[in-house]
């Protein structure tokens, strides 16, 4: 049954992979044999926060492209793979989970959950 409020209904557990390539396009590349992210010129003038959410919804653009890697990271995993310190990531997620823009699992790991995708644009775009 198809009706003018079919564009409001979205499945929670699916990725909107066009809004997340949009987000990403401009700071990253995303090496699909190796899961390795590249940076682009923009990433090194973003602030430690927006490194961090690019770094997170890049895992999740790599879980809904099909490779197999944890959507969910954990601090150690963001510092090692973003080139931040430990005393900027740890406060920086702290405050992200705490303004709902992350999520965390049972293992203490952080991710970008789907509703918070447009939240992200909009301070990455701020900021």
């Amino acid at each position: 049954m198809s009706n003018e409020l079919d564009d409001l209904f979205v499945d929670g557990k699916e990725t909107d992979k066009k809004l997340v390539a949009e987000i990403l396009s401009p700071y990253i590349k995303i090496d699909k044999n190796t899961c390795e992210i590249r940076p682009l010129s923009p990433w090194n003038d973003a602030k430690a926060y927006i490194k961090i959410l690019i770094y997170l919804l890049a895992r999740k653009a790599m879980v809904a492209w099909g490779l197999n890697i944890e959507e969910a990271a954990s601090n150690t995993e963001i510092i090692s793979n973003t080139g931040l310190k430990k005393g900027t990531v740890h406060p920086a997620v702290r405050q992200l989970y705490k303004e709902k823009t992350l999520e965390k699992t049972k293992e203490k790991k952080y991710y970008v959950p789907n509703h918070a995708v447009e939240k992200v644009k909009s301070m990455i775009n701020q900021g």
